[in-house]
């Protein structure tokens, strides 16, 4: 989840170090990624921040001009890097704020003479999208985890009741002698979000849920349906 690429993907072309961004305000408030390009041809892209919260369910997206990326527009040669620095304009109030740095590879003019080319553009394959927590030492997550009510398709509810984000990675689950993996979810302060069931563990009685937290550390639950 820290990475969503769009479009073709046919190699990995471009790291991106570190792929979570996190910052602690009473520290500094600047942050930064390095973009390596290891493809054969040079890539330009784009960089922004917006912020990200989730509402009903559904991740939410939108400009802000609360940081200031730097460069907002670079070219990556061949085997080389570019440095790209995050900095907030001022010290949030709130414990916990979450931003996504959005990295866009540019749209580019077909090469002069190739085969087939008649002036058209490429359209960008890759959009990056890096998470940003900026949150105070103390900020924690405390997340419960219970089955959604009988009577509609059914789903892991996840609700965070910390002021810190929280996050389950290679969540899997186990009913009735099957194992299922749900991959991964984020869920940040205050913010309840659901996870679907697969069809056979629809009307299990209990589940067992396992994951690992935002520190890696392994959780493991029976979650009883109601």
């Amino acid at each position: 989840m820290g990475v969503l690429l769009a479009g073709q993907v046919d190699a990995a072309r471009f790291v991106m170090s570190p792929v979570l961004l996190n910052l602690n305000p009473a520290q500094g408030l600047t942050t930064s990624t390095t973009v390596t390009n290891t493809d054969t041809d040079e890539a330009a892209f784009t960089a922004e921040v917006v912020a990200w919260t989730q509402r009903d369910g559904q991740e939410v997206l939108v400009p802000t001009r609360d940081a200031v990326v730097s460069p907002g527009s670079f070219t990556v040669a061949a085997g080389r890097s570019q440095v790209v620095r995050v900095a907030l304009r001022q010290t949030p109030t709130s414990a916990s704020v979450t931003y996504r740095l959005i990295l866009r590879q540019k749209v580019t003019a077909a090469p002069s003479g190739a085969a087939g080319a008649t002036g058209a553009t490429i359209t960008p394959r890759y959009v990056f999208s890096l998470p940003l927590f900026v949150e105070r030492s103390a900020a924690k997550p405390q997340i419960s985890v219970t089955l959604s009510p009988a009577g509609a398709p059914r789903a892991l509810v996840l609700r965070n009741s910390g002021d810190g984000y929280g996050v389950f990675r290679n969540i899997r689950v186990t009913a009735g002698g099957q194992a299922f993996d749900l991959g991964a979810q984020y869920v940040l302060s205050g913010v309840t979000m659901q996870v679907p069931l697969p069809a056979e563990a629809q009307n299990a009685a209990t589940l067992e849920f396992t994951a690992t937290d935002r520190d890696q550390k392994p959780v493991r639950l029976m979650v009883d349906a109601k």
